[in-house]
């Protein structure tokens, strides 16, 4: 667009409030002024959008995925289309700041894990790449859960993201018709842009809604059967209302799956639909589209698929699994137990009996071909769906793959890199500057080798740790620690940023403090440099253990601060609710990262890149990433490694009980912490301690203790020799920077 003076964000933000509010800018709100400006963006993001969608070269990319995690749009908006120093002129006009817009905007809640932040950093990069792409969600109309930390423990409420609307989408004139438990629903589409940063190419995310097609039944409400009236509405409307409601009883379940359905047949249909746009012949379909499956939860997608094929176009089963097998491919993020989803085949037969008939010739088509049924203990196995009629299977893992038991030749791992921009150039301004000094850029490949040559720049090392200072004081400002527990920012900053999981280990770290507390408390001249832990994240509602864990951290966080010596040493911060914007405040001030999961369910920390980029060293159990290339990294680990646990696990040579009262580190901590009077520690131990013995310590919290306790205070003496500590920055950043989409999507075609 052609910019014929400095105040044309501003002209066009009058021109809105003069057709919908009929204001001038002087009389109006912010929220009106936001609205302005997004219409004011959106004029040139449309344009762009536009000339994108008329690009037809090679395959259309489609990426199913239940979360994606954009974050908030404003900021990123501004700065795709390089538009930064006229809205600032404008808002300097307007006596408005950017902040107030930002903290205006309510964040798309679409997602809350590592696949929401994988798939949306995934198709940012096909916008990068300008490989014509659609992305498919649910609207949940209130969201994930938004966390509440008050009493000691967690509370959830909705995220009604939505209840001032959503000013970056536009509601399709099309939908499609439903049959869910025969009853007829309607999959109605909103679309919202994927911009980028690099380039104009934009993509598109579209997110269905469900409709009842019956509003109220007018006959009941007559008589005054208001819950048979609005049973309908209710049913049918409710299924995009929540991300991942609990489904650990029968009706959770049973909803699960008609979401699941829901989405994957209107998806389907969609795809359909615009295939048949531009193309003829069905058996085509194969050279022309590509459909990426993000995780377990869109795995009915080949279902419909099939059946598609099959019941819409009289293809024979074989032919329509020989295309399936050329369209889909599957992106594995979670690999913990609970993350593969089955259902029973009489659940899947009240959903859609013609469905269900699929579901069972598949399972007949796989067991005579594959010699591998889909269906096991009356239970359809979505991991099998995929095994079998999906053309690759992508984990982030080199480890995972090499070692995971059900071999299939279609195993493979992307290195599948982060949004550099979103959360380490964008977010964090004072590194950003200090390497534009030297010419570096954080977003860039190969402006980033420069590093090594920084090594030994004294000058650098104090710039780096001048950055890291102010990063923290920005950190305590924003979050306002500082009104409620006075913080000290030249403590190490430790973080943990991710779901409440047994299998991440929140619970092995804060056992690890829980022991420094009571070394210093025998001997308080220990030399340990004063820690600040942090730990961020949410525990899933059905999710008893994770809840308890979170309680946990927070009795011992009012244990540490109780003590007025130990708490200038140690000291527990939660912060509540993350999500995209909170991660991009934390990050920067961040000095190790402690990836602690079982490397049997280590697949990928996006959080451990993330901190890696804003300078970060990092601590981790021996899975995951590590061996992915072959380049050196310095990172911290501990443990074992993914061949030995299992070697532990499949010859039942691990006894907890045993373990515990051998080792006397673990068993002093176990034993203060169970015997703590409740006024110091408000919570009772035993409940989690008779978890593990039960269990056997199944996520290896107690075998693993010592060796984690021990690095930590290894790494707190390195911190004290900045030179040490900022090489080894330097050099898992050029290790991580081999982690990058660009090279793997020749995989994805």
């Amino acid at each position: 667009m052609e910019k014929n003076n400095n105040n044309f964000i501003l002209k066009r933000i009058q021109n809105f409030l003069y057709s919908f509010y009929a204001k001038e800018t002087d009389d109006a709100r912010l929220s009106e002024i936001y609205d302005g400006l997004v219409k004011a963006l959106m004029q040139d993001i449309g344009k762009n959008w536009t000339k994108s969608k008329k690009i037809f070269k090679n395959k259309e990319v489609y990426l199913l995925s239940f979360e994606y995690n954009p974050g908030k749009f404003i900021e990123s908006a501004i700065e795709s289309l390089d538009y930064t120093d006229e809205v600032n002129k404008c808002l300097d006009s307007l006596n408005i700041s950017m902040e107030d817009l930002v903290n205006y905007e309510k964040e798309a809640s679409l997602g809350n894990s590592d696949i929401g932040i994988g798939s949306w950093y995934l198709m940012k990069e096909l916008s990068k790449n300008k490989i014509k792409s659609m992305a498919y969600a649910l609207r949940y109309e209130s969201g994930g859960m938004k966390q509440e930390i008050r009493e000691g423990r967690q509370f959830v409420n909705p995220n009604e993201w939505l209840y001032r609307g959503n000013k970056w989408e536009h509601k399709k004139d099309f939908s499609y018709i439903l049959n869910i438990q025969n009853k007829q629903v309607k999959a109605v589409a909103y679309d919202m842009p994927i911009f980028n940063n690099e380039n104009n190419f934009v993509n598109s995310l579209r997110l269905w809604k469900s409709e009842s097609i019956n509003k109220i039944d007018y006959l009941n409400l007559k008589s005054g059967d208001l819950k048979s009236a609005y049973d309908d509405y209710i049913n049918n409307n409710s299924l995009t209302q929540f991300l991942y409601l609990d489904n650990s009883t029968y009706e959770g379940k049973i909803f699960r799956l008609k979401q699941e359905y829901f989405y994957c047949v209107s998806s389907i249909q969609d795809i359909f639909r615009r295939y048949f746009k531009r193309n003829f012949e069905i058996k085509n379909i194969k050279n022309k589209v590509k459909i990426v499956l993000a995780d377990i939860h869109p795995s009915l997608a080949i279902v419909e698929f099939i059946r598609s094929l099959h019941q819409g176009y009289n293809l024979e089963i074989g032919e329509c699994v020989d295309i399936s097998r050329k369209v889909f491919d599957h992106i594995g993020f979670l690999v913990t137990p609970d993350s593969r989803e089955s259902y029973d085949i009489s659940m899947i037969k009240s959903i859609d009996d013609s469905f269900f008939d699929i579901v069972i010739k598949l399972n007949d088509y796989a067991k005579i071909n594959f010699n591998l049924p889909i269906i096991e203990n009356n239970q359809l196995q979505y991991d099998r769906l995929n095994y079998i009629f999906a053309e690759k299977y992508f984990y982030l893992s080199k480890t995972i793959v090499e070692n995971y038991k059900d071999k299939s030749n279609n195993f493979s791992h992307l290195n599948f890199g982060i949004d550099r921009y979103l959360y380490a150039k964008s977010n964090n301004k004072n590194l950003k500057k200090l390497l534009e000094n030297y010419d570096i850029n954080i977003s860039d490949k190969n402006s980033l080798e420069k590093l090594e040559k920084l090594k030994n720049n004294l000058d650098f090392y104090d710039e780096v740790e001048d950055v890291k200072y102010k990063n923290k004081l920005q950190l305590i400002e924003y979050f306002k620690i500082n009104e409620t527990e006075p913080i000290n920012p030249y403590s190490i900053f430790d973080m943990q940023l991710t779901m409440f999981h047994e299998a991440k280990r929140q619970l092995l770290s804060a056992i690890c403090i829980a022991s420094m507390y009571y070394k210093l408390k025998d001997n308080s001249n220990i030399l340990i440099p004063p820690t600040t832990y942090i730990f961020s994240g949410k525990a899933s509602d059905g999710y008893f253990m994770a809840k308890e864990i979170i309680k946990f951290i927070l009795a011992l966080k009012y244990m540490l601060d109780k003590d007025k010596l130990i708490k200038e040493k140690l000291k527990i911060i939660f912060i509540e609710d993350l999500n995209v914007e909170k991660l991009r405040k934390i990050y920067p001030a961040c000095d190790i990262y402690s990836n602690l999961t079982l490397p049997l369910y280590d697949n990928q920390s996006f959080h451990m890149l993330n901190s890696i980029f804003n300078f970060s060293n990092i601590i981790s159990a021996k899975g995951g990433i590590l061996t992915n290339i072959q380049k050196e990294n310095k990172i911290y680990t501990f443990a074992d490694d993914y061949k030995k646990i299992e070697n532990i696990k499949e010859e039942n040579s691990y006894n907890a009980r045993e373990f515990y009262y051998k080792n006397d580190i673990i068993k002093t901590t176990i034993d203060n912490l169970i015997n703590e009077d409740y006024s110091n520690l408000p919570y009772n131990f035993k409940n989690i301690y008779d978890y593990l013995i039960s269990y056997n310590d199944s996520f290896f919290i107690f075998k693993d203790h010592e060796q984690l306790l021990e690095k930590r205070l290894e790494m707190g003496m390195d911190y004290l020799d900045k030179k040490k500590w900022i090489d080894k920055e330097i050099d898992n950043i050029l290790w991580a920077n081999e982690f990058n989409l660009d090279k793997n999507f020749e995989k994805l075609k």
